[in-house]
């Protein structure tokens, strides 16, 4: 870690649709099919449930998609019993594709890391998915044995909601690099995401081909391949 403009820069990356793109969308179509969750859609999953942790985006499909009233669930307990079945059924689904090794990596936002990185710019891994670690860990990237290892904090699924996962980010920098000033910024691909990143003072950068005119994101991108870290921060100091 060095000082950039006085400043300790930490990029705080989303994992899946950013660096590795997964087949959560894949699981969760195939587990709403079996539980009758009608309506499950890409516009739905990217409204809904893209970013959030697991137990957040599942209990938002059964109660949107009208599930808990289909089958006269009213109590809450009852409510929670459903939502962990679906949810660990989703998982297991999950956990078979990749296996199976339905996930791509995206090297370009890999070597831009890398590349920040080596420039001093702090790396932290804050996906809402439990599951980023065990992903990051399967992966071989040269120098550095295992993509897990290019980051410097991990807080992945350390948070009931996307927002407790940025605030422990944040937290767990301020502990390990004593400083005045910090510069969070937020690599996303989802609104929710973007929206949370905000709300906690970071600056954001989405991740992806469209974005509603929301105001969320701070910068743009459709490819990491020619972004350079240092030119990146500067624009985002001046945004």
């Amino acid at each position: 870690m060095r000082l950039i403009d006085g400043l300790v820069i930490a990029f705080i990356w989303d994992f899946d649709g950013v660096i590795v793109h997964t087949p959560h969308e894949k699981a969760w179509a195939i587990a709403s099919q079996v539980y009758g969750a009608e309506g499950f859609n890409h516009e739905f999953y990217r409204r809904y449930v893209s970013g959030r942790p697991r137990l957040e985006g599942g209990r938002l499909i059964l109660e949107l998609l009208g599930v808990y009233e289909k089958r006269n669930i009213t109590t809450e307990a009852d409510k929670e019993k459903l939502l962990k079945e679906f949810t660990n059924y989703k998982n297991r689904i999950y956990l078979s594709l990749i296996r199976r090794g339905e996930f791509k990596v995206n090297w370009d936002a890999v070597k831009f890391i890398i590349k920040a990185k080596e420039q001093g710019v702090i790396q932290v891994l804050a996906s809402a998915s439990k599951n980023a670690w065990s992903i990051a860990n399967m992966v071989e990237v040269e120098g550095y044995g295992k993509l897990v290892n290019i980051f410097d904090i991990d807080v992945s699924g350390l948070g009931k909601t996307k927002a407790e996962v940025f605030s422990k980010a944040m937290n767990l920098v301020r502990q390990t690099y004593n400083s005045i000033n910090y510069l969070f910024i937020v690599f996303e691909d989802s609104l929710q995401g973007l929206h949370v990143a905000k709300s906690l003072g970071m600056k954001t950068v989405y991740y992806g081909n469209t974005l509603e005119s929301t105001g969320l994101a701070d910068y743009h991108i459709s490819s990491f391949k020619s972004l350079d870290p240092i030119s990146l921060i500067k624009a985002l100091r001046c945004n």
